[in-house]
């Protein structure tokens, strides 16, 4: 199991760091291949998982895309390089949190769990003052997702998570906008609040997306309990 998802960690990095490099040199055609091949390799990588992984990443993938169309589609508050949502982006929020679920449950991982939650936590607190430092205006933005994942780190049930998930975040976030494939507004539209590019705390959007998944997928299954109970009533 160890092996399986070191593999799949290191497959997923090199997905990125290869796809996202030639979709920054391609057009819409070649980037609705690059999706395909990311549903494929999300299908393939799902397909040994138990069916309660399987639903819980569904579920990510529904609450991704919706927040990915009203945050950059809707609102504008960052912009694809095609003006669109790339049809990889489901798919790879759905690889992500699958990787991000399977690291956090490494052995190595959690007998140091303590001491890296600290230590990702000191690094993004350093990370967002110099954020708020950096001209020419200061990432508040950053500092409102920095204080959103702090709260998850300090009294969420899953920091080892967060913490991962807030890294392999930070990384994608820095490696595709250095590409050019998104780019965050420097003020979001209608709130006027300066952002970095990118925000020094986005990582904290996939702790929040976890925490409305988890709540669902709790949600879905007392109501699965509840119609059994009915049905074995009557």
């Amino acid at each position: 199991m160890t092996r399986h998802t070191l593999l799949l960690l290191g497959l997923f990095c090199l997905f990125w760091l290869v796809g996202l490099r030639i979709d920054a040199r391609t057009g819409i055609e070649q980037q609705a291949l690059l999706g395909v091949a990311t549903w494929v390799f999300l299908a393939l990588a799902l397909w040994r998982e138990p069916a309660a992984i399987r639903f819980q990443v569904a579920v990510l993938v529904g609450v991704a895309t919706t927040l990915e169309c009203l945050g950059s589609i809707v609102w504008g508050a960052y912009t694809y390089r095609l003006g669109n949502l790339p049809l990889y982006v489901p798919a790879g929020h759905g690889l992500f949190y699958l990787v991000a679920l399977r690291t956090a449950s490494l052995p190595w991982l959690l007998r140091h769990a303590r001491a890296v939650a600290y230590a990702v936590a000191a690094a993004a607190t350093l990370w967002m003052v110099r954020g708020l430092a950096a001209p020419p205006l200061p990432d508040l933005l950053g500092f409102v997702t920095w204080a959103i994942f702090m709260r998850f780190m300090i009294r969420g049930r899953y920091p080892l998570l967060y913490a991962l998930s807030f890294v392999l975040t930070m990384a994608l976030e820095f490696y595709g906008t250095s590409l050019g494939i998104w780019r965050w507004s420097p003020l979001l539209p209608g709130l006027w609040l300066p952002a970095g590019n990118p925000p020094t705390g986005v990582g904290a959007g996939y702790c929040a997306m976890d925490g409305l998944t988890r709540r669902i997928v709790a949600t879905v299954a007392k109501a699965r309990v509840r119609r059994r109970a009915a049905r074995a009533a009557t």
